[in-house]
């Protein structure tokens, strides 16, 4: 029984064009390009499908994520400084959320491991600063140093 024949592999028009590890990845980014086409076209704040902050309409305080699908309507637009305007946090942590995504696609195309490896000063510095912007803007001068939408 050693050199049975083993039954040819068919392939699939699947298998062919998207490896099947690569299918997560595929479904992941059609979402985000499906979710920027949205945001790109309707402005949040002309819109009411878009979702609500549950922390402003119950507190009036603003929550460090307030704004941030308008500053992303702003971004995909090309307005940086309304985008700023809107929330400044999400406008810095966009480009070091695009390099960890760019660094982590290439490390498994080279079959290297994925892991999110990070020194726990650097998870605390950022818990510190999301704290401290949440904190930040919700003070009477945010509007001035354009820390509140």
């Amino acid at each position: 029984m050693r050199n049975a024949v083993q039954p040819a592999r068919t392939l699939t028009w699947r298998n062919r064009f998207l490896p099947p590890r690569a299918l997560p990845v595929a479904a992941v980014i059609a979402l985000v390009a499906a979710a920027s086409v949205v945001l790109f076209l309707f402005d949040p704040g002309h819109y009411r499908f878009y979702p609500r902050c549950l922390l402003y309409q119950t507190t009036g305080l603003l929550c460090p994520g307030c704004g941030s699908l308008r500053a992303l309507h702003q971004l995909l637009n090309g307005q940086v400084l309304a985008a700023i305007h809107y929330n400044a946090l999400l406008v810095l942590a966009t480009p070091i959320a695009a390099w960890l995504t760019v660094r982590s696609l290439f490390r498994s195309r080279r079959g290297q491991p994925q892991s999110l490896e990070f020194h726990p000063a650097w998870l605390w510095v950022a818990l510190a600063a999301v704290f401290l912007f949440g904190v930040l803007r919700n003070l009477p001068f945010a509007h001035t140093f354009w820390l509140a939408p």
